[in-house]
């Protein structure tokens, strides 16, 4: 493969190969192990300073182009590519080219718990330092962190950290030897608005120095004043691209990108029966993080949206709703039976396949979990499927679905619609809506689309404390935040 770079004599005399493009790829088909292409045609390119966004709906080939172009695919999945692919002047596709990426580009996968593989923060960014040669590690690791918000957690487990804290933690790591290049794949999934600002902050900071960026999302209206270019990818081609000047927002939106501002829907009336309530509590893990609830309710025909950042205790307060937590100190009330969905679906799951599960939930909750999801086409396809083998946004539906099937009088959701594209969202939307009819519903979200939807109040964490706000205010509150450079 000939390379897509020039060549720069120093001032010593001495020739540097200085690449132009970061992706050169040109794939005619691209699949996994014995089977069908799930890439047709596609032609991408990044330039020098350049920021790309591939944006397109779950299942349209997003994340099989970022493993094609890293030779992920290749290399580690036994998948096959049938075309050309230069990203950072190597051959990704071969084992050769592969040994090489690491040191070239900086890596961000969707999943974080595919991603960490050391036991702190600290740790896992030190591991790539030391791997690479550089000397002063420790230094520019604690400037790493810090600069990802996590100080003071550098030797902390990373088993608890958030969804949110890990997923700051591979950027991290990914961006901490200085790379020229910069691939992330779904990089807001399971980030707060406030956390969101620091990757468009460190995306502007790259593209200001000259580096390049390729960056794979379906929540495009994060990224669409910093972007160059707009590729948009469905069932496996490109559908559109335009300079990010003058992208078509309602096309987008038809193609299944979200692109919009969100809606604010009136919440609903007078709390009918309180199902959950809170008084003075105190919540936590011992000689752990703690969260104050002076007071909280949640009614039957309601949703209650809790937000606030990355870590700052909205997960601890469901789990302790659930009862997985005792209370260090205050009172906690629950009427009936309670159900919570962590942001890891898999710990719902207790069959080894969906089909099963289905039928386990049917049978022990009453209620059918299929009239949520035949509404998806994957389903029918997959019935037989380990529901762990299933992607992050269809293990989300399932953990929700299994919800609707227990029909319980409260239901804890964690960050439902992580991960999930503009079709599924509006699934789920409507599942929580019905699930409200006969349930209090609480909801732990980062995604102010679904505040805006369906909640009917809003608790804030600020400073440690929750309490009641505005919706109105909270909405603006997490607009304001993400647009900010961070």
């Amino acid at each position: 493969m000939r390379c897509i770079c020039h060549r720069l004599k120093s001032e010593h005399g001495y020739y540097h190969l200085v690449v132009t493009k970061l992706l050169r790829a040109k794939i005619e088909k691209a699949g996994y192990r014995l089977g069908k292409a799930v890439l047709k045609n596609l032609d991408v390119s990044v330039e020098q300073g350049e920021v790309v966004m591939i944006a397109g709906p779950s299942g349209s080939g997003k994340t099989t182009f970022f493993l094609a172009s890293t030779g992920v695919l290749t290399n580690l999945l036994q998948g096959w590519v049938e075309g050309s692919v230069s990203l950072g002047g190597v051959d990704p596709l071969s084992p050769n080219g592969f040994d090489e990426i690491p040191r070239l580009v900086g890596v961000v996968l969707q999943d974080p718990e595919k991603q960490v593989a050391m036991p702190t923060p600290y740790d896992e960014v030190a591991f790539t330092l030391e791997n690479l040669g550089f000397e002063d590690v420790e230094e520019r690791t604690r400037k790493m962190l810090g600069g990802v918000g996590l100080s003071g957690k550098e030797f902390e487990s990373v088993e608890n950290l958030s969804g949110g804290e890990k997923r700051r933690l591979t950027i991290a790591a990914a961006i901490a030897h200085d790379p020229g290049y910069l691939l992330l794949d779904e990089p807001t999934a399971s980030l707060d608005p406030w956390a969101i600002s620091s990757v468009r902050g460190f995306i502007a900071e790259m593209k200001k120095r000259g580096k390049h960026v390729l960056v794979i999302e379906h929540k495009a209206r994060y990224f669409l004043d910093l972007a160059d270019r707009i590729v948009v990818v469905r069932d496996g081609s490109i559908a559109y691209e335009s300079p990010g000047t003058r992208v078509d927002i309602a096309l987008l939106e038809k193609l299944g990108v979200d692109a919009g501002e969100p809606n604010i829907r009136e919440g609903r009336g007078v709390c009918r029966e309180t199902v959950a309530s809170v008084h003075k509590l105190v919540a936590g893990y011992k000689g752990g993080y703690t969260i104050e609830v002076p007071e909280f309710k949640a009614c039957k025909g309601e949703v209650v949206a809790v937000v606030g950042p990355n870590g700052s205790g909205k997960t601890t307060l469901l789990k302790t709703l659930a009862r997985l937590l005792k209370p260090v100190e205050g009172r906690v009330s629950v009427r009936g039976r309670s159900f919570y969905v962590p942001q890891v679906p898999d710990y719902v799951f207790v069959a080894p396949t969906l089909e099963r599960e289905i039928a386990e939930a049917r049978a022990k909750g009453g209620g059918d979990p299929e009239r949520l999801l035949s509404k998806f086409a994957w389903y029918r396809g997959l019935r037989t499927a380990s529901p762990y083998s299933l992607s992050h946004g269809q293990r989300r539906i399932v953990g929700l679905a299994v919800a609707l099937a227990y029909r319980p009088q409260l239901t804890l959701l964690d960050e439902p619609t992580t991960g999930l594209d503009r079709e599924a969202y509006e699934s789920v939307r409507a599942a929580i809506l019905e699930l409200s009819l006969d349930s209090a519903v609480v909801v732990a979200t980062h995604d102010v689309r679904l505040v805006g939807d369906v909640a009917d109040r809003v608790y804030m964490v600020q400073d440690g404390v929750l309490s009641e706000v505005d919706k109105q205010r909270a909405v603006g509150a997490m607009e304001e935040a993400w647009k900010s450079w961070g």
